[in-house]
């Protein structure tokens, strides 16, 4: 992973903040764009992610929302891009993943990424659920698709289980999960196991985890 992160991270700050001001113009909402803390050289910070660079102005300014998740309301900072000392990405491998999609996933990242979702999954709604990884069948660079899904999965059942309704469904109804890489999509509810088959033609994980999340719920 190490060697990843020098392949698709060592870019001039210039060229960074082109990149996450263009794949910001072509995202479909504020949720799927990488969270960055940028150091000034003033020693203040600002945590959010770039939706803006303006090359135009003499100052090159940079437009940054605040974290979506932390506020409901939106904070917009304007920062002369020369002002950045450093930048820290909050997530570095979800970065590499939307940015540079085609960066190669590893088998033991799969693996890591599963046992630290079934750990998320039964702290957040009092239930063990296993996942089952075929890792041999997934095609290299298909593996990104199975890493954002076991990446959806604790934050979607933690909906599903919000009330003792939803929660007795889940304890009752679902002990395992597998994921597959098909041609269509599915979800499939099979002797307490949960089958959901992604596509390799999806492109926006927002609308994937809301596609997964009703699919659930529909077979509950």
């Amino acid at each position: 992973m190490i060697e990843c992160y020098k392949k698709n991270l060592f870019i001039e700050f210039s060229g960074w903040f082109i990149k996450l001001a263009d794949f910001a113009d072509k995202a479909e909402d504020v949720y799927s764009l990488p969270k960055l803390e940028l150091l000034l050289h003033t020693g203040n910070s600002i945590r959010g992610c770039i939706i803006g660079y303006d090359r135009t102005r003499q100052e090159k300014l940079l437009m940054v929302i605040g974290i979506p998740d932390s506020s409901p309301k939106s904070e917009i900072t304007l920062v002369p891009g020369s002002q950045v000392a450093s930048i820290t990405f909050m997530d570095a491998d979800n970065a590499i993943r939307v940015l540079e999609p085609n960066a190669a996933v590893s088998i033991l990242e799969l693996k890591r990424t599963a046992k630290k979702a079934e750990e998320d999954l039964e702290k957040n709604i009092a239930t063990k659920i296993s996942l089952v990884l075929d890792t041999d069948s997934y095609p290299e660079e298909n593996r990104n698709l199975v890493l954002e899904t076991i990446k959806f999965l604790p934050s979607i059942f933690e909906s599903l289980t919000e009330d003792e309704l939803g929660k007795k469904a889940v304890a009752e109804n679902i002990e395992t999960i597998k994921i597959s890489i098909a041609d269509t999509y599915s979800t499939v509810l099979d002797n307490k196991e949960v089958h959901i088959t992604v596509s390799s033609g999806y492109k926006f994980p927002s609308k994937e985890k809301e596609r997964i999340k009703k699919e659930i719920e529909s077979i509950l």
